[in-house]
């Protein structure tokens, strides 16, 4: 029978920064009570899919938190590649308050597709480097047999999901809170012609809640 690495990518629960729609980037913020709920939805469902090789989070209160609902005897460690992307001057604010203190930039944000940086934010180059150092590291630390969960979130999931698929684009994906990927791996490259060969790459789940489903409450 074939060994995979068995990658599971996991969302934070909902933040009190989301709740006021504020774009938290690397501000450390803790869960909602809809969050804490939901991490604890999570964990109750990940018991029944079998104990992982390691846990890994970003240091982030909010991913953090989510992390602890789900510690095993393996003790949890903490990454800082698997952080999201910093927000710059927007970092903290709402839409609306950063329309209102940048309105030229968010003005022209809106208006077009071509990239513009924001000033003093990671741009999505640099996150697209971190997501592929990450993932090397990971190859460094693992092999196949192992099964390895990741909490982190939605815009840096985003760019290393991108480096899971060998894409040479970043797709958006609307992540919703303590969402689950699910990918079986042999290898970066496991042979010669094995890009072409599915078995070597698997995906079981990708963005999916069944923890959730169909018991969301309104909070």
């Amino acid at each position: 029978m074939t060994a995979y690495l068995k990658l599971w990518l996991i969302r934070h629960g909902e933040s009190l920064g989301n709740i006021d729609g504020r774009l938290e980037g690397q501000m450390s913020t803790p869960l909602s009570a809809k969050g804490q709920w939901q991490s604890s939805q999570l964990a109750a469902y990940l018991k029944h899919q079998g104990p992982p090789s390691q846990i890994y989070s970003r240091p982030l209160q909010r991913a953090v938190e989510a992390a602890r609902y789900l510690e095993t005897e393996q003790p949890l460690q903490l990454v800082a590649d698997l952080q999201e992307l910093h927000q710059g001057i927007f970092q903290g604010l709402t839409w609306a308050e950063a329309s209102h203190r940048h309105p030229q930039l968010c003005a022209s944000l809106t208006s077009s597709l071509d990239y513009q940086p924001i000033p003093e934010a990671e741009t999505l180059v640099a996150a697209h480097g971190r997501a592929v150092h990450w993932y090397q590291t990971l190859w460094q630390r693992h092999a196949p047999g192992d099964t390895v969960w990741m909490v982190t979130h939605g815009g840096f999931m985003q760019q290393l999901i991108r480096v899971i698929l060998g894409c040479d684009r970043t797709w958006q994906l609307p992540i919703r809170h303590t969402a689950l990927f699910e990918f079986w791996l042999l290898g970066p490259v496991h042979s010669k012609g094995s890009q072409h060969n599915p078995e070597c790459w698997k995906i079981l789940k990708f963005n999916e809640t069944p923890h959730l489903d169909p018991l969301d409450p309104p909070m």
